[in-house]
């Protein structure tokens, strides 16, 4: 074979390759692009801590909403990670005597 032909072949195989990849989506769902009644539907079919909640955030001077979704247990981690940031909840740690403080 000539070294154009050898060329064409590996530049063929490069270009199917790629074109192969950018098919191959990933399994997560647009849940932003759901309906109320899909996410519902969808929300029968899965675990608790893996339903779907949806919030539209309105921005004061704005009329672009943006729709964030996300899963139960994303809630509640994000929940907890900023109550510990703040240090404004009491994650049950021992009661400990401070004399002068009610």
């Amino acid at each position: 074979m000539k070294r154009s032909q050898v060329m064409n072949r590996i530049m063929i195989a490069a270009m199917a390759s790629l074109i192969l990849a950018s098919c191959s989506g990933t399994d997560q769902l647009a849940y932003h692009r759901m309906s109320e009644i899909e996410l519902q539907v969808y929300n029968e079919t899965v675990e608790v801590p893996d339903m779907v909640y949806c919030f539209d955030e309105v921005r004061t001077g704005s009329f672009i909403k943006k729709r964030y979704c996300l899963t139960l247990l994303q809630i509640s981690t994000a929940l907890e990670d900023n109550s510990h940031a703040l240090g404004v909840v009491n994650y049950g740690g021992g009661g400990r005597y401070t004399p002068g403080y009610n």
